[in-house]
C-alpha cells in the first residue's frame, strides 16, 4: 500500500522558512490550497481569522 503524495513536503517548508528568515520576516504562514498550490502569507495574523490555538486543542 502506498501513501498519497504529501500536500506540503518538509523540504518545501524548510526552504520557505529559510527564505523568510533571510528576508527578515518574523511572522508568516503557509496555506495549502485544495489544488496543491502553496500560498505564503507574511505578517501578523488577524486574531479574528487566526482560528484556535493548537496548544489549547491538545489540553
Amino acid at each position: 500500500m502506498s501513501y498519497p503524495r504529501a500536500a506540503l513536503k518538509q523540504s518545501d517548508l524548510t526552504r520557505y522558512a529559510k527564505a523568510m528568515q533571510a528576508a527578515g520576516i518574523a511572522e508568516w504562514r503557509v496555506e495549502v490550497l485544495p489544488n496543491g498550490k502553496h500560498v505564503i502569507i507574511a505578517g501578523k495574523v488577524d486574531e479574528a481569522f487566526a482560528g484556535p490555538d493548537p496548544d489549547e486543542l491538545l489540553k
